[in-house]
């Protein structure tokens, strides 16, 4: 897949190259759009500026696997043989209303952040990945044993169906089985035309103790 910053000014598969023992010698030997400087005892990165043949003199925003390190003294630390790809922005890189003075990305083999150990202070969130197909249950009292049945149904999510199409005429019949929960419940219809025209409607309905549907 493409990052979320799209395609790199220059990409560095580092198998491609000789294998050097600390990150100070991958960065200085064979990456020339990024310079590596110490100041005051400690590591900073300089990118090229190609759109204004200069050089940044401002640290570039730096990944591992995605995540922000601001840290360079952390990313010479790392063992450079755990690392498989190397991406460099060599322009002013926009993220909303912040802007950086270009880009570098480390790419792991596992993109598990391998043996770093991000900053105690960095707040860690989950968030909810691809979402897999769902299938929702939906009862069938077609018999007379279902129809009689003293289990409790207590669905709050009636019908879902999201490859519905209607007819010539824009129309479908749909039917479905209340739940045994009385209350008001909201119908939500979205759909597209053949021509790509989007569109949506709701309504309600209440179900009460001796409604059946």
């Amino acid at each position: 897949s493409i990052a979320f910053y799209g395609k790199p000014d220059e990409q560095y598969w580092l198998d491609d190259f000789t294998r050097f023992p600390t990150m100070e010698e991958v960065m200085r030997e064979y990456v020339p759009g990024v310079l590596v400087r110490k100041r005051r005892g400690k590591f900073h990165f300089m990118t090229l500026d190609r759109t204004n043949k200069t050089v940044f003199r401002n640290d570039p925003m730096v990944l591992l696997d995605g995540v922000p390190v601001f840290d360079i003294d952390k990313i010479m630390e790392l063992d450079p043989r755990k690392v498989k790809k190397l991406d460099v922005l060599t322009q002013q890189y926009f993220l909303g209303p912040v802007s950086f003075d270009g880009l570098v990305s480390y790419t792991t083999y596992k993109g598990d952040l391998s043996d770093f150990q991000p900053n105690a202070r960095a707040l860690d969130l989950k968030y909810e990945g691809l979402q897999w197909k769902r299938e929702f249950f939906v009862p069938r009292y077609e018999s007379q044993d279902g129809q009689k049945s003293r289990i409790p149904d207590l669905r709050n999510l009636l019908y879902w169906s999201p490859n519905a199409k209607t007819n010539s005429q824009g129309k479908r019949q749909i039917d479905f089985y209340s739940s045994d929960v009385p209350g008001h419940y909201t119908v939500v219809v979205q759909g597209i035309t053949s021509k790509g025209i989007p569109g949506v409607g709701t309504f309600t309905f209440t179900v009460s103790d001796h409604d059946q549907f």
